[in-house]
């Protein structure tokens, strides 16, 4: 184990001398270019193989000890996030035809309560043109908008301790692409809700290279230098 320490210890500090010795790196001319070729070819891209050979092993081993934990966690997860989601479906059905029906349970409560406060101001129009009120005051007790809110109705049933109120939970889903495109063309919306597809446009612009013609879209070649190593 102390071997293995040490040999980490020296690759890091292989790392640390390479990359001070990358950054200094200045082209200038044939000699200058052949040292930043022979500092990738010798040390970078060699090194970067020591060091990848040196973690191989324990990577390997983490990924297969990482999977084998998945793989006991999904055999109890997997059908209690089922189960959780049936239970929760069912719940905010219940939840939301409960609340359909409280609302129209209060609906009601809002039509009685406005029916009395009328039948009060019709009596109340009655008892004032018996007292002797003018046909205009008893035209004006009469013509008063009804201002009356019922009292909140109770709910349909009471609701498990540690269950909250379904929250709104919105999200939209493109039906017509088509369409979008058109509104987004014609500036009714904006630009931002279309995505370009990257993957699709890279593999164009690999086919076509400097010919690629797509309206908004640029190809652009960012060459990839490669090394190898005897």
């Amino acid at each position: 184990m102390p071997e293995v320490i040490e040999q980490e210890k020296e690759l890091k500090q292989e790392a640390l001398t390479i990359t001070q010795q990358a950054q200094a790196i200045v082209i200038r001319d044939q000699v200058s270019y052949n040292h930043a070729s022979s500092l990738l070819l010798e040390q970078i891209i060699p090194f970067r193989r020591r060091w990848e050979e040196y973690w191989s092993p324990l990577r390997k081993a983490a990924w297969d000890a990482h999977k084998a934990v998945m793989a006991k966690f999904s055999e109890g997860d997997a059908p209690a996030e089922q189960a959780e989601r049936i239970v929760k479906s069912a719940i905010r059905i219940w939840d939301g035809e409960q609340q359909r029906i409280q609302e129209q349970l209060q609906r009601k409560a809002q039509e009685e309560a406005e029916r009395l406060a009328k039948e009060e101001r019709m009596n109340a129009a009655i008892a004032a043109e018996a007292a002797g009120a003018t046909n205009e005051q008893v035209d004006e007790i009469f013509d008063a908008p009804v201002q009356v809110v019922a009292a909140p109705v109770e709910m349909t049933y009471q609701r498990a301790a540690g269950i909250s109120a379904p929250r709104a939970n919105w999200s939209a889903e493109v039906t017509d692409l088509k369409a979008l495109v058109k509104a987004v063309a014609a500036g009714k919306v904006s630009y931002e809700y279309l995505l370009p597809n990257q993957t699709a446009l890279n593999a164009r612009a690999k086919a076509d290279k400097s010919t690629m013609n797509i309206p908004g879209v640029v190809a652009r070649n960012v060459p990839v230098i490669a090394g190898r190593t005897k």
